[in-house]
């Protein structure tokens, strides 16, 4: 478990820290479309803020912050080798927010040694939730939404791990409209792709956003990555 060391001192008034100048995002996130979308919302939600974004724990470079930092955790990144993480980790005024596509028992207990503050679904991202969250976080509070926090409550009431939050299936055409939505076509290169109509291709993208509960198509391919529904490599189709 990793402990972080005594407060820094702030202004009660602003709750700035005192110790430190400014604050920056790291976002550490494996999958590259993924990590450039959510950096561009970060960059937009906090324009304050600089935001820094890396592939794996080990690319984050920070020797000696002088700024507050609140890392944005995918839980893709948890495979990972999280020991570097270790002194930014245990500063005072670092904050962990974990980017989960959904909440389960083994992402959690993943998670379980790290100094969490506050979890965000994949679902629940826009640039309005990531300005609200990380406000709250330099506030010293947690901001999370209604459905994150009945899923966290389902977890604990389970503690056999028998229940829990499930999703519909996607079929075969919507897996195949979710892979080729991931290689950047549009809904006419689908079509043409996949030998349906564009009203063929616009109906298969609702139904995969009402499924993934996501908001577009970029949340949705994300959590298509993070799920293991799509393979980058072989998202062409060919």
């Amino acid at each position: 478990m990793i402990e972080r060391s005594a407060a820094h001192s702030c202004d009660p008034l602003t709750e700035r820290c005192l110790d430190c100048e400014g604050t920056v995002i790291i976002l550490i996130e494996p999958h590259t479309v993924t990590r450039t979308g959510l950096q561009h919302m970060l960059e937009e939600a906090c324009p304050a803020s600089e935001v820094m974004a890396v592939a794996t724990p080990d690319d984050v470079q920070m020797e000696r912050p002088t700024a507050c930092v609140t890392l944005v955790l995918s839980v893709g990144a948890l495979s990972g080798a999280l020991g570097s993480l270790g002194p930014l980790l245990a500063r005072p005024c670092t904050r962990l927010a974990l980017l989960a596509g959904a909440l389960d028992r083994d992402r959690l207990h993943l998670a379980a040694e790290l100094p969490i503050d506050t979890v965000v679904r994949a679902q629940d991202l826009s640039v309005a939730s990531l300005a609200e969250m990380l406000g709250a976080l330099r506030r010293g509070m947690v901001s999370v939404s209604r459905t994150t926090m009945r899923e966290l409550l389902a977890l604990a009431a389970d503690p056999a791990g028998t229940g829990g939050p499930s999703r519909p299936p996607l079929s075969a055409r919507e897996l195949d409209t979710l892979r080729l939505m991931s290689a950047g076509l549009s809904n006419r290169e689908i079509a043409k792709r996949m030998c349906i109509t564009v009203h063929g291709v616009k109906r298969h993208v609702a139904n995969i956003l009402v499924k993934l509960g996501c908001q577009n198509r970029t949340m949705a391919v994300a959590l298509g990555l993070r799920q293991g529904l799509v393979d980058l490599g072989n998202a062409t189709g060919h």
